[in-house]
């Protein structure tokens, strides 16, 4: 993976548009919403898969998520690639180790309304994101998220969720590509070191942006 994937997905279902139901429309919101509150801090174990258009795998990864609210987050990827992308809060550092390279930019300006900030940030959902019930598939409780902002990059962010927890997250692009994200663990409130969140590019390599 050699773009930063805005944080999300799993398990594309062509058909959840049509899964919406009045029985579900307050049960999943409101998981959702139990989800966020109180959380401050989270680890997950994910793999990360990469489809195109016509549902063909192109790329699958995995790593670790540690994120704290607001605004901080740590994505270790360990396969295929060693790759490493650290918000601070101000600044998103992206680190590819085989390349030797660093790119750094400003966080809200590289991230906006992108699965990333929608898990560490501390903005209710319904600022930036129309939301709607897709009901209960496989296991997991389905919801479609929009983003208001007309340029986002992305056309939508579907979330399952397991009882009160995210268990998966799929984002599509205006391409029709597709990056899913199942979460293995969800560790909730954990303990961060907060040296988590800083980065210092190492000795010798190419920093760009800065």
């Amino acid at each position: 993976m050699k773009n930063i994937i805005p944080i999300c997905r799993t398990i594309l279902l062509s058909a959840l548009l049509a899964l919406s139901g009045a029985a579900h429309a307050a049960d999943g919101k409101a998981r959702l919403d139990a989800f966020f509150k109180g959380l401050k801090t989270m680890r997950a174990e994910f793999v990360q898969t990469l489809v195109d258009a016509e549902q063909r795998v192109k790329e699958e990864s995995e790593g670790v998520l540690l994120l704290e609210r607001p605004g901080r987050f740590r994505l270790d990827y360990s396969k295929p690639y060693s790759q490493l992308y650290v918000a601070d809060g101000t600044r998103i550092w992206m680190y590819d180790k085989d390349l030797e390279q660093v790119t750094v930019r400003p966080q809200d300006e590289a991230l906006g309304s992108t699965p990333a900030m929608l898990l560490s940030g501390s903005e209710p959902l319904e600022r930036n994101f129309t939301l709607q019930e897709l009901g209960d598939h496989e296991g997991f409780t389905w919801i479609d998220l929009k983003p208001k902002e007309k340029d986002a990059s992305f056309a939508y962010i579907r979330l399952a969720l397991d009882g009160e927890v995210i268990r998966a997250m799929e984002m599509v692009d205006s391409f029709g590509q597709m990056t899913r994200l199942f979460f293995h663990t969800v560790n909730r409130n954990p303990k961060v070191d907060a040296g988590a969140f800083r980065f210092t590019p190492p000795p010798g390599v190419d920093v760009v942006g800065e």
